[in-house]
């Protein structure tokens, strides 16, 4: 009997460290893969962070470290040096390095819309583009934000060259609410949603306005790796896409899991910025992250028109909805 017993004993502390050991394998089998954000993390990022929480990437075998770049540059630098799996970054930003050559490709937009607007105070008595004349208006000082307010404001059949502008850096919010400018330009989603919690304000959006309604945020990887993992591409945007489906039927829920992953977040903190996101993260797209190839053209034809960048490559190069999940009815994403 104690020999019996014995041997079960034995019999199943062996299978419990197979049981052990099989568990570590799996975990330890996991597809490491870093990306990297485009900014400090934000409403805009909810679906990463909820991927992470909800276990999405851990159904597909991998283990995502989600990184935020300490300066505007870093994302594009450390994924030209194959630092990591993934990146995110402004469409024109990429765009400007595919320019140079640069073997890199767009594999998901965020969003479907422009993030991009001038924000100002109501009390400022500016209601749309063209009362900016004779006033001062902040950029963060990349050569977009200049081009981009003058177009709005000729669009808009006033003057571009009587408007006053000035580098504000980063601080956009800060200054339009301490009266220091009397609008700036910002992300309708970030500063125009912080404005608007301080009083009643005026957002006036870039596609409002003649822009191509393109993608401001968008996922991109190296060519080399997206031939040689296919899979893990496929995978990783499949967990990315179910995390983004969430913050749009259960936006709570994904405010929550992002803010116990963010120190300083807080789920109240977030919600107002995520509400102002979710009409845009799939708007009159077949299916979240669908990347419009016909917008991509013409916004380079924009891009070039108001002199920020020449690109004449066909975005089809650049850009493709192949890894994606299957749409609706099992139809394949297609360049």
């Amino acid at each position: 009997m104690i020999r019996a017993l014995t041997l079960t004993l034995a019999a199943t502390l062996i299978l419990a460290g197979c049981g052990q050991k099989a568990k570590e394998t799996s975990q330890g089998s996991s597809r490491q893969v870093r990306v990297i954000l485009d900014y400090l993390p934000n409403a805009i990022h909810v679906g990463f962070y909820q991927a992470e929480a909800a276990g999405y990437f851990r159904d597909e075998g991998l283990a995502v470290r989600i990184d935020a770049p300490t300066s505007s540059s870093d994302t594009l630098r450390l994924m030209a040096a194959g630092q990591a799996e993934f990146g995110l970054v402004s469409l024109l930003d990429f765009m400007s390095v595919r320019a140079k050559g640069e073997p890199l490709k767009i594999v998901m937009a965020v969003e479907q819309r422009p993030l991009a607007a001038l924000i100002a105070l109501r009390k400022s008595g500016i209601n749309r583009p063209k009362d900016l004349a004779g006033k001062l208006v902040g950029t963060t000082g990349v050569v977009s934000d200049e081009a981009g307010a003058k177009w709005m404001i000729k669009h808009d059949g006033g003057d571009p060259s009587s408007v006053r502008l000035i580098n504000i850096g980063f601080n956009t919010a800060q200054e339009i609410i301490a009266g220091n400018v009397d609008a700036a330009l910002g992300f309708w989603n970030q500063e125009g949603v912080q404005v608007a919690l301080h009083g009643p304000a005026t957002v006036i959006r870039l596609d409002d306005y003649g822009v191509p309604p393109y993608p401001e945020v968008v996922v991109f990887a190296r060519e080399d790796f997206l031939a040689r993992e296919p899979g893990t591409v496929r995978g990783f945007l499949r967990a990315v896409s179910r995390g983004y489906d969430d913050a749009v039927s259960k936006p709570d829920v994904v405010s929550a899991a992002m803010s116990t992953q963010v120190e300083g977040e807080t789920t109240e903190g977030l919600k107002p910025y995520l509400r102002s996101l979710i009409p845009v993260f799939k708007a009159d797209a077949p299916e979240f992250g669908w990347l419009n190839l016909s917008v991509l053209k013409d916004y380079a034809a924009w891009a070039k028109e108001i002199g920020v960048l020449d690109l004449r490559e066909d975005p089809a190069k650049f850009a493709t909805n192949e890894f994606l999940p299957l749409l609706p009815g099992g139809v394949a994403g297609k360049p």
